[in-house]
């Protein structure tokens, strides 16, 4: 599965995110503007729609405090978020309901509280905070039939879950796609340079792409392809016929440049691949790309890959 959302630090190795956020995650990574960290799920709850992600190192950031008793109805309350892979936002809005059963098709979820603040897809998983800054609901859906109707999981209920989770929570193995060449689940450290707005966004783009190709988890690699781009090159199984031994190991996202729904990436990216399947017998190799890339409606894919700088150079 291929999903984003917003999660929020608790601890400094804890994030609290929704569920359906990091569900059937073959690799999981948190972004923190501009670095990525590897995670992997310590508590699981579908039917409360909650997450905690242990992070593989800690990270610097404002820690979240929980409000240790539901709102009053009227109650105003701020959205934290990313909604639509954009930079963070703020959206305001009152507690317009408690003790909500909601079922968005997984099963019901109940005593939930409801919102008017405005939430977009991308949202989920990150705070509603009260006027003192302290966690309220964790975000979880909007009612597609309803303007203003937002449902959060309520912050006593999460405290609950994270406490128990921290106390007795076992990680999660990610799941299995199929053959998975690469160490460490996959993971590998990302880095944007570029201050481009869309920078971070199209680093977890492609940060996707490689964790699918690391995972062997070939399909949800391919789906980052625009169709057409795809189909040149013949299908999903011509194209990752030779991926076999190959995975990526580093990736900095050096320049975005353009506008609109159409961008071009320089990248600096290390791989690692049996001799067979190397340029010129490299096992090791830095490559300099420049990958195009386009906004389809709902996210960033590839549309096209060129080497400027010509073949890649083996690594030192």
């Amino acid at each position: 599965m291929n999903s984003t959302g917003t999660g929020f630090l608790v601890a400094p190795d804890l994030v609290v995110t929704a569920a359906h956020v990091v569900d059937d995650a073959a690799a999981i990574s948190i972004d923190f503007g501009g670095t990525s960290v590897g995670g992997v799920i310590l508590g699981f709850n579908e039917l409360a729609d909650l997450a905690l992600i242990r992070l593989e190192s800690k990270a610097a950031g404002h820690q979240f405090q929980f409000q240790s008793s539901e709102p009053p109805i009227g109650t105003e309350v701020a959205a934290l978020g990313f909604p639509q892979r954009e930079s963070l936002t703020l959206t305001r809005g009152v507690v317009s309901g408690l003790n909500r059963d909601i079922n968005f098709g997984s099963g019901v979820i109940g005593n939930m509280l409801q919102t008017d603040t405005a939430i977009n897809p991308g949202n989920s998983g990150g705070p509603l905070l009260n006027m003192e800054g302290k966690v309220t609901g964790v975000v979880s859906a909007t009612r597609k039939d309803s303007e203003g109707m937002a449902y959060a999981v309520t912050a006593p209920r999460v405290t609950e879950a994270v406490s128990e989770w921290q106390k007795r929570g076992v990680p999660m193995a990610p799941v299995d796609c199929g053959e998975a060449p690469a160490p460490n689940s996959g993971i590998f450290p990302m880095k944007v340079s570029s201050n481009h707005d869309q920078a971070n966004n199209i680093g977890q783009a492609l940060l996707l792409h490689g964790q699918g190709i690391n995972r062997g988890a070939y399909s949800a690699a391919f789906k980052q392809f625009t169709p057409e781009l795809g189909a040149s090159f013949g299908g999903e199984a011509k194209w990752s016929e030779g991926l076999g031994s190959s995975y990526w190991t580093k990736l900095e996202v050096v320049n975005v440049t353009g506008a609109g729904d159409s961008l071009e990436a320089n990248v600096l990216l290390q791989t690692r691949q049996d001799a067979g399947h190397g340029v010129d017998g490299q096992t090791c190799s830095n490559w300099r790309i420049t990958y195009t890339i386009v906004w389809d409606g709902a996210a960033w894919r590839i549309a096209g890959t060129s080497l400027p700088h010509g073949k890649p150079l083996p690594c030192n």
